[in-house]
Protein backbone atom coordinates (compact mmCIF):
# COMPACT_ATOMS: atom_id res chain seq x y z
CA UNK A 1 0.00 0.00 0.00
CA UNK A 2 3.03 2.10 -0.25
CA UNK A 3 2.20 3.39 -3.56
CA UNK A 4 0.12 7.60 -3.95
CA UNK A 5 -3.02 5.31 -5.45
CA UNK A 6 -3.41 3.09 -3.06
CA UNK A 7 -2.91 5.56 -0.17
CA UNK A 8 -5.77 7.71 -2.31
CA UNK A 9 -7.89 4.60 -2.22
CA UNK A 10 -7.33 4.12 1.73
CA UNK A 11 -8.17 7.61 2.40
CA UNK A 12 -11.21 8.04 -0.23
CA UNK A 13 -13.07 4.84 1.47
CA UNK A 14 -16.29 6.03 2.88
CA UNK A 15 -17.35 2.69 4.11
CA UNK A 16 -15.94 2.24 7.28
CA UNK A 17 -18.04 1.25 10.13
CA UNK A 18 -20.58 -0.22 8.03
CA UNK A 19 -21.72 -3.94 7.60
CA UNK A 20 -19.42 -6.25 6.17
CA UNK A 21 -21.14 -7.65 2.41
CA UNK A 22 -19.31 -11.04 3.34
CA UNK A 23 -20.74 -11.35 6.56
CA UNK A 24 -23.91 -9.68 6.29
CA UNK A 25 -25.79 -12.67 8.20
CA UNK A 26 -23.86 -11.94 11.16
CA UNK A 27 -25.13 -9.73 14.22
CA UNK A 28 -21.90 -9.25 15.60
CA UNK A 29 -20.13 -6.25 16.05
CA UNK A 30 -17.15 -7.63 14.71
CA UNK A 31 -18.41 -7.41 11.16
CA UNK A 32 -18.21 -3.74 10.75
CA UNK A 33 -15.93 -2.91 8.55
CA UNK A 34 -13.02 -1.47 10.67
CA UNK A 35 -10.24 -2.75 8.70
CA UNK A 36 -8.38 -2.18 5.86
CA UNK A 37 -6.71 -5.01 3.88
CA UNK A 38 -3.28 -3.68 2.21
CA UNK A 39 -2.87 -6.52 -0.28
CA UNK A 40 -6.02 -6.12 -1.68
CA UNK A 41 -6.52 -2.50 -0.76
CA UNK A 42 -10.22 -2.59 -0.21
CA UNK A 43 -12.31 -2.31 3.84
CA UNK A 44 -12.69 -5.69 5.80
CA UNK A 45 -13.81 -6.60 8.80
CA UNK A 46 -12.66 -8.74 11.98
CA UNK A 47 -14.03 -11.86 10.44
CA UNK A 48 -11.96 -11.26 7.39
CA UNK A 49 -9.10 -10.85 9.17
CA UNK A 50 -9.42 -14.23 11.72
CA UNK A 51 -10.13 -15.98 7.92
CA UNK A 52 -6.87 -14.40 6.62
CA UNK A 53 -4.67 -14.08 9.71
CA UNK A 54 -1.57 -13.20 7.49
CA UNK A 55 -3.13 -10.65 5.14
CA UNK A 56 -1.65 -7.40 5.94
CA UNK A 57 -4.09 -5.01 7.42
CA UNK A 58 -4.77 -1.21 9.48
CA UNK A 59 -7.16 -1.03 11.76
CA UNK A 60 -9.29 2.09 11.62
CA UNK A 61 -10.34 3.59 14.69
CA UNK A 62 -13.14 6.08 15.13
CA UNK A 63 -12.43 9.93 17.41
CA UNK A 64 -15.71 12.23 17.39
CA UNK A 65 -16.86 10.52 14.55
CA UNK A 66 -13.80 11.05 11.98
CA UNK A 67 -11.88 8.09 11.53
CA UNK A 68 -8.12 7.21 12.92
CA UNK A 69 -5.53 5.50 12.23
CA UNK A 70 -2.44 4.54 15.14
CA UNK A 71 0.91 6.19 13.56
CA UNK A 72 2.76 3.08 14.42
CA UNK A 73 0.64 1.04 12.53
CA UNK A 74 0.38 3.15 8.98
CA UNK A 75 4.01 3.51 9.46
CA UNK A 76 4.96 0.02 8.57
CA UNK A 77 2.87 0.81 4.94
CA UNK A 78 3.42 4.50 4.23
CA UNK A 79 5.91 7.45 4.69
CA UNK A 80 3.88 9.86 7.73
CA UNK A 81 6.31 12.25 7.76
CA UNK A 82 5.22 15.95 8.38
CA UNK A 83 1.37 15.03 9.07
CA UNK A 84 -0.01 16.01 12.92
CA UNK A 85 -0.51 13.29 15.31
CA UNK A 86 -2.85 13.45 17.80
CA UNK A 87 -2.64 11.34 21.63
CA UNK A 88 -6.20 9.76 21.63
CA UNK A 89 -6.50 6.93 24.68
CA UNK A 90 -2.98 7.16 24.82
CA UNK A 91 -1.87 6.29 21.42
CA UNK A 92 -0.46 8.58 18.47
CA UNK A 93 -2.80 8.72 15.51
CA UNK A 94 -3.37 10.55 12.67
CA UNK A 95 -6.92 11.12 10.75
CA UNK A 96 -7.40 10.19 7.60
CA UNK A 97 -8.97 12.73 6.18
CA UNK A 98 -9.10 16.76 7.07
CA UNK A 99 -12.50 17.80 8.81
CA UNK A 100 -14.53 21.30 8.62
CA UNK A 101 -13.25 23.98 10.23
CA UNK A 102 -16.31 26.95 9.72
CA UNK A 103 -14.63 29.31 12.08
CA UNK A 104 -11.24 29.94 13.10
CA UNK A 105 -10.70 29.17 16.58
CA UNK A 106 -10.76 31.33 19.56
CA UNK A 107 -7.71 31.65 22.02
CA UNK A 108 -4.22 30.62 21.53
CA UNK A 109 -3.43 29.31 17.71
CA UNK A 110 -1.48 26.56 16.78
CA UNK A 111 1.87 26.74 16.35
CA UNK A 112 1.94 25.98 12.03
CA UNK A 113 -0.63 25.86 9.37
CA UNK A 114 -1.67 22.87 7.35
CA UNK A 115 -0.20 23.26 3.89
CA UNK A 116 -3.03 22.29 2.11
CA UNK A 117 -6.02 23.50 4.60
CA UNK A 118 -4.53 25.47 6.62
CA UNK A 119 -5.79 24.22 9.72
CA UNK A 120 -4.36 25.40 12.61
CA UNK A 121 -1.70 22.91 13.93
CA UNK A 122 -0.72 21.81 17.43
CA UNK A 123 3.03 21.10 16.59
CA UNK A 124 5.43 22.53 14.08
CA UNK A 125 3.99 20.17 10.99
CA UNK A 126 2.76 20.18 7.24
CA UNK A 127 -0.27 18.62 7.31
CA UNK A 128 -3.39 18.21 9.44
CA UNK A 129 -4.32 14.68 8.12
CA UNK A 130 -2.96 12.19 5.37
CA UNK A 131 -5.37 12.92 2.61
CA UNK A 132 -4.09 16.62 2.72
CA UNK A 133 -0.38 15.15 2.36
CA UNK A 134 -1.77 12.98 -0.29
CA UNK A 135 -3.17 16.43 -1.91
CA UNK A 136 -0.13 17.87 -1.58
CA UNK A 137 1.84 15.62 -3.83
CA UNK A 138 -0.51 15.45 -6.41
CA UNK A 139 0.18 19.25 -6.70
CA UNK A 140 -3.38 20.50 -4.86
CA UNK A 141 -2.66 24.18 -3.56
CA UNK A 142 -5.27 24.80 -1.60
CA UNK A 143 -8.65 23.54 -0.32
CA UNK A 144 -10.48 26.21 2.14
CA UNK A 145 -11.80 24.92 5.13
CA UNK A 146 -14.41 27.61 5.50
CA UNK A 147 -16.89 26.42 2.94
CA UNK A 148 -19.33 25.27 5.03
CA UNK A 149 -19.56 28.66 7.11
CA UNK A 150 -22.68 29.77 4.96
CA UNK A 151 -24.51 26.63 5.34
CA UNK A 152 -23.99 27.19 9.29
CA UNK A 153 -24.99 30.54 9.16
CA UNK A 154 -27.83 30.03 8.01
CA UNK A 155 -28.55 26.98 10.18
CA UNK A 156 -27.96 29.43 12.57
CA UNK A 157 -30.32 31.97 11.63
CA UNK A 158 -33.29 29.40 11.05
CA UNK A 159 -33.18 27.95 14.35
CA UNK A 160 -32.96 31.67 16.11
CA UNK A 161 -36.16 32.20 13.82
CA UNK A 162 -37.61 28.94 15.54
CA UNK A 163 -36.75 29.67 19.21
CA UNK A 164 -38.18 33.50 18.60
CA UNK A 165 -41.25 31.74 17.02
CA UNK A 166 -41.71 29.69 19.78
CA UNK A 167 -40.12 31.98 23.17
CA UNK A 168 -43.35 34.58 21.87
CA UNK A 169 -41.56 36.54 19.06
CA UNK A 170 -44.63 35.16 16.81
CA UNK A 171 -48.03 37.03 16.55
CA UNK A 172 -50.03 35.86 19.29
CA UNK A 173 -52.57 33.02 18.33
CA UNK A 174 -56.70 33.85 18.91
CA UNK A 175 -57.07 31.61 21.71
CA UNK A 176 -54.19 33.70 23.50
CA UNK A 177 -55.83 36.99 22.67
CA UNK A 178 -58.92 35.64 24.42
CA UNK A 179 -57.15 34.86 27.73
CA UNK A 180 -55.46 37.96 28.00
CA UNK A 181 -59.26 39.62 27.01
CA UNK A 182 -60.77 37.62 30.10
CA UNK A 183 -57.33 38.74 32.49
CA UNK A 184 -57.94 42.60 31.79
CA UNK A 185 -61.70 42.24 32.04
CA UNK A 186 -61.21 40.22 35.37
CA UNK A 187 -58.70 42.47 36.66
CA UNK A 188 -61.20 45.70 35.52
CA UNK A 189 -63.75 44.03 37.18
CA UNK A 190 -62.05 44.11 40.58
CA UNK A 191 -60.12 47.45 40.82
CA UNK A 192 -64.13 49.04 40.41
CA UNK A 193 -65.05 46.90 42.94
CA UNK A 194 -62.32 48.91 45.24
CA UNK A 195 -63.06 52.55 44.11
CA UNK A 196 -65.48 55.07 45.19
CA UNK A 197 -66.16 57.13 48.46
CA UNK A 198 -65.20 55.90 52.06
CA UNK A 199 -67.57 56.65 54.42
CA UNK A 200 -66.46 59.90 55.62
CA UNK A 201 -67.18 61.23 51.91
CA UNK A 202 -63.88 61.41 50.90
CA UNK A 203 -62.58 60.10 47.13
CA UNK A 204 -61.16 56.54 48.07
CA UNK A 205 -57.63 55.43 46.76
CA UNK A 206 -56.79 52.82 44.39
CA UNK A 207 -55.01 50.06 46.37
CA UNK A 208 -54.62 46.49 45.95
CA UNK A 209 -57.05 44.86 47.60
CA UNK A 210 -60.41 46.37 49.14
CA UNK A 211 -59.72 45.72 53.24
CA UNK A 212 -62.62 44.71 55.30
CA UNK A 213 -63.61 47.86 57.62
CA UNK A 214 -65.22 47.88 61.10
CA UNK A 215 -68.91 49.35 60.76
CA UNK A 216 -69.22 52.89 61.61
CA UNK A 217 -70.95 53.84 64.98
Amino acid sequence: MASLQDLQGFVRTDSFFTQCPAHATSAAREAQLNFYDCSKNQPCCALCVASQPLAPVLQVRRSSYHDVVKMADISRYADIGGIQGYTINSSKVIFLRRRPQPRPPKGAVGASLCTVCSRHLQDVSHYCSLQCKLDHLEGVKHVSLRKLAPAAADDASHSSGSSARSSGGAPETPSHLDSLRMLDAAAASSDSDCTGADFHGHPAKRRKGCPLRAPST
